[in-house]
Formats: C-alpha cells, sequence, structure tokens
C-alpha cells in the first residue's frame, strides 16, 4: 500500500472515531471561510472603561434628518446612550439642505443646545445644468445661515455621481470649486469621505484580506473596469485641498487611507488645511499600534474623534479601550462592525493627546468655546459657548443702517430667544435678531439688527435704565483673570447706558467710565452710534417692522480692562442680548447660552481676532 493511501486509511479511521464522515457533510475540513467564528485562547487583561477621560465630541456621525424621522423618542435615546458614554456632543452629517435642514436643526441643535452640531450635505442631481454650482453654493450658504455647522460629502463623489454623458463626476471637477470656496468664506469645515479600504478595490478572492465583509456587501467591492482606481480618487481629493488653502477639509476614516499611515503623514506635512478623523478605522489602526500610537502624538493636533456608528454607549465604550488602554488583542467589532478577523491592540495615549482628540480638536474646527471645566466629567452636559471670528477692517463712518461696504464681508449672527430660565428657545423668522462684528485698529464695531412691531422705547437721556424698555446689549469681557468687564446698551432712538462693571463672585458693581469724552490727541475716546428704523418712524410707540443699532466702542472707553487692544489671535470673551417690551410682554434673546441673569461672564462665549 502506498503512502497516501495510507494516510488517507488514518484519516478516514480518525474521523469515524469522533464520529465525523470523511466525505460527508459534516467534515471540517470542507468548512467554509464565511463559517469560520475562531475564539481566541490568548488570555489577556481587559479594561472596561465606561466614561472616557475627557468629555466627547463625535466629528462624524449619522442620525437621520427631518422632524418625522427625528422623533423627540429617537432623540431622547441618542441623548441617554451619550450621557451614558460621557459624550457631550454628536456631529450629524444627515442635515440635508432646505426644508429638511431647517427642520434637522431645530429638533437638535436648537432644542438640545451644544449638544449636537448639524452638517449640510449639497444636492447632486442637476449636475449637468450651467447654473448648479452657482445654486448649491447659494444654497448651501443659506444652509450655513440657518444654522448649519458644516459640510458633509460622501464617496458617492468620484465613484458614482455621474453625468449625462456616463462620466464620472472627478472630485476636483472645476464645477465644485463654488462649494470649497463657500465653505472657506463662512469658516465651516468640509468633513469628506472619498474612497474607502484598500481591500474594497482588489479582487474578491482568497488574497483579499477582507473576504468576509465584502462576501457580505458585494455592493461594497469597488475593483473592475467600471471603477476608477482608489490612488486616482484620493490625488483628485488632494488637489482640491491644495486648490483650497483657506477652506478646512476633515479627511474621514483617517484621511480615507488607514492603512498607511506614512502616506496620510504625508499629506498633513504638506497641507496645513487638512485634518483627519478615524471614525470606523480603529480596525486598521489597531492592529499597528506601534506605528499608531507615534502618529497619534506627532499629529496629536490634527486628529478628530468619530464612531460613524448611531450613539450607542458600548460602541463609544470600544474607542475609549483602544485610545485610552494598553490592553491586547481584544476585538473590536461593537465599535461599528466585523471589518477583519484580527484583533487590535490599545494605544495608551498620554493625556495631553487625549484631550485635544476628545474635544479640543474638534472645538477649534466646529467654532464652539472650550470651557474652564472641561476635564470634570460633571460638564459633560454644561452648554458649550458660541464662537465669532472678528475680521479686521479699515475705520469707516457710522450710520446706523449697516449700510457701509465692510459690512457686506461679514455675516450675521443669530440671537436665540430665552425661555424663562435663560435658556434659548427655537426662533421664528418674524422675531429675528442678529449681530455682526468688525475691529480696527482704533475700536470694535458692532451692528445690531432685529424684527419689531412697536417701537417700545420713552427714555430720552443717556445713562437711564435702558433696559426697562426695547434695547440691544454688548457685553465685553476681554481678560478672564480680572472680574471687570464693559456693558453697553443702546435704545431704538439712539440713547446709550455704558457701564463699567464688576462681578465678585456674584457681587455686582457697576460705574460709568470717566474717559467718555471726545477725541484726543487724535485717539478716539468717544462712543460714535446710530440706530434706524424701517417700516415706520422714529418715534414711541410708533407701528415698526423692526430697528438696527450701529455702534463703534473706541479702546479707550475699554480702560482700565486688561488685553486691550487686541491683536490677531487674541481672544476675548462676549455676549449680546436684545430686551423687547411689546404688548407689556418682555421678551429677551441672546448669543451665548447664559443662566437667568446677563451677567453670568463664565457662560460667555468666545470673540477671536483675526
Amino acid at each position: 500500500m502506498s503512502s497516501l493511501r495510507l494516510s488517507n486509511v488514518v484519516w478516514m479511521a480518525v474521523f469515524s472515531l469522533f464520529g465525523v464522515g470523511a466525505m460527508g457533510a459534516d467534515d471540517i475540513r470542507e468548512l467554509k471561510l464565511r463559517d469560520w467564528e475562531p475564539k481566541s485562547m490568548l488570555v489577556t487583561k481587559t479594561t472596561i472603561l465606561e466614561k472616557p477621560r475627557f468629555p466627547v465630541i463625535d466629528i462624524h456621525n449619522h442620525l437621520g434628518g427631518g422632524r418625522q424621522f427625528l422623533t423627540p423618542e429617537r432623540v431622547q435615546r441618542y441623548l441617554t446612550e451619550m450621557d451614558e458614554a460621557g459624550v457631550r456632543t454628536v456631529v450629524n452629517l444627515d442635515g440635508g439642505w432646505g426644508d429638511r435642514l431647517q427642520e434637522t436643526i431645530e429638533v437638535l441643535d436648537k432644542t438640545h443646545p451644544t449638544r449636537f452640531a448639524t452638517f449640510a450635505l449639497v444636492n447632486f442631481d442637476g449636475i449637468d445644468d450651467d447654473d448648479w454650482s452657482e445654486r448649491e453654493a447659494s444654497r448651501l450658504a443659506e444652509g450655513f445661515r440657518q444654522g448649519a455647522k458644516g459640510l458633509k460629502i460622501d464617496k458617492r463623489l468620484g465613484l458614482r455621481y455621474r453625468y449625462k454623458s456616463g462620466k464620472l463626476m472627478p472630485v476636483d471637477d472645476p464645477k465644485l470649486d463654488a462649494i470649497w470656496e463657500t465653505c472657506g468664506k463662512h469658516q465651516k469645515p468640509v468633513v469628506i469621505h472619498v474612497s474607502d479600504p484598500a481591500a474594497f478595490f482588489t479582487p474578491l478572492d482568497r488574497f483579499n484580506e477582507r473576504w468576509h465583509e465584502l462576501n457580505a456587501n458585494p455592493n461594497w467591492l469597488f475593483f473592475g473596469d467600471q471603477f476608477p482606481k482608489r490612488e486616482d480618487i484620493l490625488d483628485q481629493l488632494h488637489r482640491v485641498i491644495e486648490r483650497h488653502p483657506k477652506t478646512t477639509f476633515v479627511n474621514t476614516h483617517f484621511g480615507n487611507n488607514a492603512e498607511d499611515l506614512a502616506a496620510v503623514g504625508e499629506k498633513l506635512d504638506k497641507y496645513p488645511n487638512m485634518l483627519v478623523d478615524f471614525d470606523a478605522r480603529i480596525s486598521e489602526l489597531g492592529r499597528a499600534p506601534y506605528s499608531a500610537r507615534r502618529f497619534f502624538v506627532k499629529y496629536q493636533d490634527r486628529i478628530l474623534f468619530g464612531t460613524d456608528t448611531t450613539p450607542r454607549r458600548d460602541a463609544f465604550r470600544i474607542y475609549y479601550r483602544f485610545l485610552e488602554t494598553d490592553d491586547e488583542y481584544f476585538n473590536c467589532a461593537a465599535s461599528h462592525h466585523l471589518q477583519g478577523f484580527w484583533m487590535i491592540y490599545g494605544l495608551y495615549l498620554p493625556d495631553e493627546v487625549l484631550e485635544k482628540i476628545y474635544h479640543k480638536n474638534a472645538e477649534r474646527v466646529l467654532g464652539l468655546t472650550p470651557r474652564p471645566d472641561a476635564n470634570a466629567q460633571a460638564a459633560t452636559t454644561d452648554p458649550a459657548g458660541q464662537v465669532l471670528r472678528v475680521r479686521s477692517t479699515a475705520d469707516f463712518e457710522i450710520t446706523g443702517d449697516g449700510k457701509n461696504e465692510a459690512w457686506s464681508k461679514v455675516e450675521w449672527q443669530s440671537l436665540y430667544r430665552r425661555n424663562g430660565a435663560g435658556l434659548p428657545l427655537l426662533e421664528e423668522p418674524a422675531n429675528r435678531s442678529r449681530v455682526k462684528l468688525l475691529y480696527s485698529t482704533q475700536g470694535l464695531y458692532v451692528l445690531l439688527d432685529g424684527a419689531d412691531k412697536k417701537l417700545t422705547a420713552t427714555f430720552d437721556r443717556d445713562g437711564a435704565h435702558l433696559w426697562e424698555e426695547d434695547c440691544f446689549e454688548v457685553f465685553l469681557w476681554p481678560d478672564e483673570k480680572q472680574p471687570n468687564y464693559f456693558e453697553y446698551e443702546i435704545s431704538p432712538l439712539g440713547f446709550e447706558l455704558p457701564l463699567l462693571m464688576s462681578n465678585q463672585n456674584g457681587k455686582l458693581f457697576r460705574w460709568q467710565p470717566w474717559t467718555f469724552d471726545e477725541e484726543r490727541q487724535g485717539i478716539p475716546r468717544k462712543v460714535r452710534k446710530a440706530t434706524s428704523i424701517t417700516g415706520g418712524p422714529k418715534q414711541s410707540g410708533a407701528d415698526i417692522s423692526g430697528w438696527t443699532a450701529e455702534v463703534f466702542l473706541p479702546y479707550h472707553l475699554l480702560q482700565p480692562l486688561n488685553n486691550v487692544s487686541p491683536k490677531p489671535g487674541t481672544t476675548w470673551r462676549a455676549n449680546f442680548y436684545r430686551m423687547d417690551h411689546d404688548g407689556g410682554r418682555t421678551t429677551a434673546w441672546s448669543w451665548a447660552p447664559v443662566g437667568r441673569s446677563f451677567h453670568e461672564i463664565q457662560k460667555f462665549g468666545t470673540l477671536t481676532f483675526e
């Protein structure tokens, strides 16, 4: 008997002994790859982290859009999972455009301020139209004015969107330039996903490391002549980033190239306007823990936390384990879904890196204010402030109507109506209240505008209790190290109340500035201001449609406050309010949410001078 035949006889005897027929359906040698579910025998440490070391902003999530889908019950489920996992804010990339975007912002961002940040989308229907670029750029700008915090682009760009001729629209199509420029102009980030994992662009054969995933989802395979090469799509994206240096691009899924950290690092070095998030890619990063850890430490200012997974505490906690622990060889499928049969390792990142990745980098990109108590777990659900970037200008004349050309280059910032506890409410166009800012070498320019039905103002002198009638209020706190700040009120009739304030542990002291006089030695020392009325006369009790106040506040008036005058990079804390008294009913608005008192300075927003 030959050795081969003897071997077969032995194997048949073994399988017969264990009750497995050598040629039967249960022959383990015929196990299909899709049924293989190996269980590791390796015994390693398991660390359970219910909450992260620092509050989290998830820059990449999909919550759905529109009022019909985002019911109060569904949104509450999101909030419950976020609270259980220590997540402060989730960015919803499903905002859409038009009415759907407005509804989404209302039920998420405005109903739950600081917990959600909604991004707009672009409508790629009609890309053959000559006016498509202008139409979508205009619609996107309106979305930003409605409150969208950025733009999301998904992987269909470069892979699916086609002209009528059948030609694919490339990522660097010139028709998209107006879109990228609009984001740069409004200082809103682009979160962009192009291509997909490298394995998705290779044949589905025995060499494909993501065989299980692609076998279950064959429409995720982009191999073949009908698809462009992955490298070409990435090159298109990088040309866009280079062509639009004033626009911030957050490249999803670790630069859309998590398998090649050296290539991602090269692009980060080359493009200062590029960042990455690592949503749904810890399966790739965690199998190369040494390289990944070095990368996270080196590029700690350019990496954002994201999950790409509808809020679920178990998913968040896998990310925390990956970032914070030195656990070895653990399954990360619960963070998204099974993306390979390998296990991952924790990066054990230092605190200074974790804090940036968990929330500080996202605060910078989204224009949110970092809070003094950001390290405290109890602060995870406190409101984060607003951020307003203030552009510089040459000095100009005050007219009261905001018609100067300088104002056309600045976007309006909304003030939000407050309830009895001081929290912002959903706003209606008929109750519009808003503000613009500019600064020069001499002082700060403020433009305030509000819709109104009746001019409720009887005070006929400066220094009166203007807050008891219709007025706008400006609060400026240039130096957080001291308790002193500046308050300015102006009525529709043009009367004013400037005050220097001190908040000593909640006790308020106030006095009028003593340098409140005319220009001296070429230095302006007096407020310049004017108001205008629309829809009626400028007289007490008149029926109107709105009013505008334009104010120039010279820096000299802000003495003896510190951190004055501002220079590029200077930050001040600030807030803006409006009071209206139509029909004996008092309504108030604020830019940054505070409590019952307008003087809760720790909750003010931030002005960043460019």
